[in-house]
This record gives structure tokens, C-alpha cells and sequence, in this order.
């Protein structure tokens, strides 16, 4: 597709699709309601019924073989003459007055079965029985009318009138279920067409075709293991990738976006790194812990800082609920000094983490000023990687604003989420403002359908990436993180060297 939308372009992908479905059901079953009820008030306030009442009839000749309308052609031709005979007002009239009504409330129509001479006759009437009625008192009468118009005319029944059952307007009626799932198919129709033309970011190969910017990797899709507790309790479990339920697949992916800022980082020595997304919901916070915890895992000595003061979620990630006597957004406002503030160790590891509780309607202040730079600065010295976490585009500025004190920003692009449209001004305002993206990540990313796939195997036969179930030496850790008992300082640094060294 070009980006300039001069063309229409249809992206198909399976899962988008599915949820699509799933998610615009109520349109559907409304389109089911709406349907039930237009087919109901046709039929209380705009449909009248209408019963038809039929026999046929086969014209003949009372003389011999050798008589002038003996023959098929002339009883054919006498046939079309009492298609004519039977809608005069005097048979109506007759047939009227046999049944003792004051005037004949139906309508006749007449007519012969192609070339033959076989008469086709019918009454449609309001009711039911009057039609047959009618019908009837037209066969017992017309004797004397066809007399005085073919005196060797003979007509004998050979297919009785019967009583109407149902009307014979009542296709609309008749086929009720039929229109209320035809009007169902439409409406996913509609919803299958519009996911289609929806202009998001669905799949990895379509990736480059419509954002500006490379992609810089692509996570998973991947279902949180959650106990039968956890489920009745609607818990919801970061997505971390020492899990022990955690997929190769999954832990892998994240292990070569590591390896590329670790070769970023040796080539350009790019140390601060902001992650952003355009939306919420997109897995930012997630991809920053997730990133933080592959670097550490190789020894590099991380600082992870949560400056989403307007939704902060990496206390949620790590499950640190418990309270805290100052997070940093007091390092922010200035309240206490950087040397002074108490990160999280990770399970004993180089990983050092800033929570932050607090929300600020107001955050463009704790981002101005050389406070916060030299608190950048002072993390950029001591530590190997600075990960920062940040708002959303769409709900601030924050991410813009702090994408200048980075070395690298990062953007992570949840699969069908935002507009590619809002993507690319999100790309656009970090190059207005001076900062330097590196790239997007792509998260959620779902594998393409496939028969063997969706039985547990790829297409080359091989079965997929399994989980670890226990395998982790973190599987019994007690904590996720600890308390420091000593602020950050030089002796901090180096106990964390020297374990480095060691």
C-alpha cells in the first residue's frame, strides 16, 4: 500500500479478524432484533393477508369426434374465450347472490396452461373460507352463463377447490428465520469488511509498508499462566520472561531486542533509553521490564525508572504492593536527592528499579530543569543501561519531552491497536522535538494460521515452543524485589562491580 492512501488495501489476519467478530456480536444480534421487529410491524400495520382459492377446469365439446370443436386446437381457443367469460361482472354477480351476499369481495383470475385446453381459475380473497366459498358458488353458477355463450360447451372439474391454509402473500412471513439470519450475514459482512480496511498495524510483514521507522523486533503473543484461583479472583500476571510458564518463543524474542541495544550500545554508546507507545494498553511498561531483566540477566548494571506519573504499572508488573517511603517522583520534585533515593534490587540482581505511586495531573515541571538532567546524568555515569518507562503519547507529552534527555526511544506498537496514522505523528513529534528514535517494537505479534499450527505444530511438521513448568531457578523465589537498605550511593556501586568482577 502506499502511504499517501491512494490505494485501498485490504490486511487479513486471522486473530484481528476472530476478535472483531467477538467484540461487535451485540451489532450483530441487533441486526437479528431489528430484522425480527421490521418483519413484525409489516405484519401488524402494513401487511393484510391474502388466501387464494384455485381449481382447474378442461374445456370440451359436446358433439363427436367429427364435430367443429372436436378438436384440441378449437377446445384451446374456447378455453381462452372463458378466461374472459369467468371475470364478467354477471358470474360475479350469479355467484354472489348464490351465497346470499350483497357483493362478491374477492377477485377471479383466469388463464390456460399454454396451448391446452385446460382453464386455470382462482379466487383470492381476505378470509379463507370466503375465498373457497366464492370459488365454489362460481362453479356451481357458471352453467348459466357459459350456456348462453357455447351451447356445446362442456366444462368438467378435474381439480376441486380446497380450503387455503396460509396466505399466499406470506413469503415475508414464511421465510421470517431466512431474513433474520440474511440480516445477521450482513452485518458481519459489514464488520468483516471494516476490520479488513482498518488501517492498523495487524502483522509483521506489513509493518514496513505503512510506518516510518524500522522495526526494531517483535514480541509474541503470549497467554498469561493463571492458577484456577487466580482466574475466579480475575487476577491478572505480568508477563515477565523468567515466569517459569513463560514460552521459549517468548523469552527468545526478547533476548534478541536485548542483544541489538547491547550492540547499540557498543557501537554508539547509547546508555538512556525511553520507551513510549502511543496508547494505552499497548505493553510499554511490560517491554521496559521485560528489557530490563534480559540486560541484567548479562551482567550489565540496569537503573529501570518509572515516570509514568500519570498511570504508573511497574509496581503492578513486579507485584510490589506493599508501601514505600519514597518513590521518584520525590527524586522528580525535588524532595530528595538522587544520592539519597532507595531503588529495588531485583532478586539480587544488577537490576535496580524506581518505583513510583504517585500521579501528578501536572508532569511538565518535574521534566524541566536542570535537576532532572543532572539526575539523568548522574544515572548515565554510574549505571551500564537506563531504562525509562513513560506515559503514553495520546494521554501526555511526557514521552516527547523525555525522548530529548535519551540517548534512544523506543516505541512499542500493539498489533490492530492505534491508526497507523497516529503512529507516524507520534514518530513525526519525536523528530520535531529533537529526539532520536531508534525504532518500534512490535508486541502481541500472533503467529499466521495454519491447520498445523493451530494443532500445536508449524508447517514443517515440528512442534511449536513449549514452557518451562518449574524449570527456573526463580521458580521459588520468595520475593521479587528487596528494600536497599542504603541509598545510591558509591558503596552500592561498588558491591555491584565487584560482582560483576567476580
Amino acid at each position: 500500500m502506499k502511504k499517501n492512501n491512494t490505494w485501498i488495501s485490504f490486511t487479513f489476519e486471522w486473530n484481528s479478524l476472530i476478535k472483531d467478530l467477538i467484540r461487535c456480536s451485540w451489532a450483530i444480534v441487533l441486526a437479528a432484533i431489528i430484522a425480527w421487529m421490521g418483519i413484525h410491524v409489516y405484519e401488524t400495520s402494513v401487511y393484510t393477508p391474502t388466501y387464494v382459492s384455485s381449481a382447474v377446469l378442461v374445456v370440451r365439446s359436446k358433439v363427436g369426434i367429427s364435430g367443429a370443436y372436436s378438436n384440441l386446437t378449437a377446445s384451446a381457443e374456447m378455453a381462452k374465450i372463458f378466461t374472459k367469460v369467468f371475470k364478467q361482472n354477471s358470474m360475479k354477480k350469479l355467484a354472489a347472490e348464490n351465497l346470499g351476499l350483497d357483493s362478491f369481495d374477492g377477485t377471479i383470475e383466469t388463464s390456460v396452461k399454454g396451448s391446452t385446453n385446460m382453464l386455470n381459475i382462482s379466487v383470492k380473497a381476505d378470509e379463507p373460507e370466503l375465498a373457497f366459498q366464492l370459488l365454489t358458488s362460481i362453479l356451481e353458477v357458471y352453467p348459466k352463463v357459459s350456456d348462453a355463450v357455447f351451447t356445446d360447451a362442456v366444462i368438467n372439474i378435474i381439480s376441486e377447490p380446497q380450503m387455503p391454509s396460509y396466505p399466499a402473500n406470506s413469503a415475508l412471513i414464511t421465510y421470517r428465520k431466512h431474513i433474520i439470519l440474511l440480516a445477521m450475514a450482513f452485518e458481519a459482512a459489514i464488520v468483516i469488511l471494516l476490520s479488513l480496511l482498518r488501517e492498523t498495524v495487524k502483522e509483521e510483514k506489513g509493518f514496513s509498508g505503512k510506518i516510518d521507522s524500522k522495526l526494531l523486533g517483535i514480541v509474541p503473543h503470549e497467554r498469561p499462566h493463571l492458577s484456577f484461583k487466580e482466574i475466579l479472583q480475575k487476577k491478572k500476571r505480568a508477563l515477565l520472561i523468567n515466569d517459569p510458564y513463560s514460552s521459549l518463543k517468548f523469552t527468545e524474542d526478547y533476548q534478541k531486542l536485548a542483544t541489538k541495544l547491547e550492540y547499540i550500545n557498543k557501537n554508539n554508546g547509547k546508555k538512556v533509553i525511553t520507551i513510549t507507545s502511543v496508547a494505552e494498553n499497548e505493553g510499554k511498561s511490560t517491554v521496559a521490564a521485560n528489557l530490563a531483566i534480559a540486560l541484567s540477566n548479562r551482567g550489565y548494571k540496569i537503573a529501570l525508572l518509572d515516570l509514568d506519573v500519570h498511570k504508573p504499572s511497574l509496581y503492578k508488573i513486579f507485584d510490589f504492593y506493599d508501601e514505600i517511603k519514597n518513590d521518584f517522583s520525590d527524586v522528580l520534585s525535588s524532595k530528595i536527592g538522587i544520592g539519597n533515593f532507595r531503588f529495588f534490587r531485583y532478586r539480587k540482581s544488577d537490576l535496580l528499579i524506581a518505583f513510583n505511586k504517585k500521579t501528578y495531573s501536572n508532569s511538565a515541571e518535574l521534566f524541566k530543569g536542570h535537576y532532572f538532567e543532572d539526575c539523568i546524568l548522574t544515572l548515565r555515569e554510574q549505571m551500564d543501561f537506563v531504562i525509562i518507562d513513560t506515559p503514553p503519547t495520546s494521554v501526555s507529552a511526557d514521552a516527547i519531552t523525555l525522548s530529548t534527555y535519551s540517548d534512544s526511544t523506543l516505541i512499542v506498537v500493539r498489533t490492530d491497536c492505534v491508526p497507523v496514522r497516529d503512529i507516524n505523528d507520534t514518530i513525526l513529534s519525536i523528530a520535531d522535538a529533537g529526539g532520536n528514535l531508534e525504532g518500534c517494537i512490535l508486541n502481541n505479534v500472533y503467529k499466521p494460521f495454519t491447520l498445523f499450527g493451530q494443532m500445536g505444530a508449524d508447517e514443517r511438521g515440528g512442534y511449536g515452543y513449549g514452557n518451562y513448568y518449574g524449570y527456573s531457578k526463580y521458580s521459588k523465589s520468595s520475593s521479587l524485589t528487596e528494600v536497599l537498605d542504603e541509598g545510591f550511593s558509591a558503596d552500592l556501586l561498588d558491591d555491584m562491580n565487584s560482582k560483576k568482577e567476580d
